[in-house]
C-alpha cells in the first residue's frame, strides 16, 4: 500500500521561481514540489521514492501529473529510440541513496529543464503551427490554438491521470501559479 506522508518544496526559498516556457506557444512547466511516499514491502521493510509534481499550462488549462523520477527515465529511454535528437539531451544521473534536499533541488532543476526540452524536441516542427504569428513555409497563415487535449494526444506522457487528481484533491492543491 501506498502512503504519502511528506511534501517537500523543491523550490526552497524561491517558490516564486517563474515557469520554464516554451517560447510564443503558450507551453509553461515548473517543478516545485514532490511527494516522498512510502510502500510497505513486507513487516521489516519500506520503500521510499519521490513522485514530481510537474506542472503543466497550455494556452490557461492547467493540470499536475506525479511521476516517479524512474518513469520519467523509462520515457527518456522510450522516446530516444523514435527520435534520435532527443539523445543529445542530457538526462539527470540515478542516485539510489541521496535523498538530501539539495539533491533533489538539483536533480527537480534539471529534470524541469530536460522535460522543457523533451517538448520542443519530440513536438518538434509541429510546434510551429500552434505559434502566433509563424509562418511555415509552404502552408498556411494560419494558427491552430493548442489545448490540453491536443498536446496529451501528442505527449501522452503528460496525460493527467485519475490518481493525479486524486493526489491534488487530497493535498488540497489549487494552482501553482504557473
Amino acid at each position: 500500500m501506498e502512503h504519502m506522508h511528506l511534501v517537500v518544496n523543491l523550490a526552497n526559498e524561491s517558490s516564486n521561481r517563474q515557469a520554464s516556457t516554451i517560447a510564443n506557444t503558450g507551453i509553461f512547466i515548473k517543478i516545485n514540489k514532490a511527494l516522498l511516499i512510502t510502500k510497505r514491502q513486507n513487516f521489516f521493510h519500506n520503500e521510499e521514492y519521490y513522485k514530481y509534481a510537474i506542472e503543466l499550462k497550455v494556452n490557461g488549462e492547467y493540470w499536475v501529473i506525479f511521476r516517479r523520477f524512474s518513469e520519467i527515465r523509462d520515457e527518456h529511454e522510450r522516446m530516444c529510440r523514435m527520435c534520435p535528437n532527443l539523445r543529445k539531451e542530457q538526462f539527470p544521473p540515478r542516485s539510489l541513496f541521496n535523498k538530501t534536499d539539495s539533491f533533489q533541488i538539483e536533480r527537480q532543476q534539471k529534470l524541469e529543464t530536460y522535460l522543457k526540452n523533451y517538448i520542443q524536441i519530440v513536438l518538434g516542427e509541429s510546434l510551429y503551427q500552434f505559434m502566433p504569428n509563424a509562418k511555415v513555409p509552404g502552408q498556411s497563415d494560419q494558427t491552430i490554438k493548442l489545448t490540453k487535449s491536443i498536446f496529451c494526444e501528442r505527449l501522452n506522457f503528460f496525460q493527467e491521470s485519475t490518481e493525479d487528481k486524486l493526489n491534488v484533491q487530497k493535498l488540497g492543491w489549487k494552482s501553482f501559479d504557473i
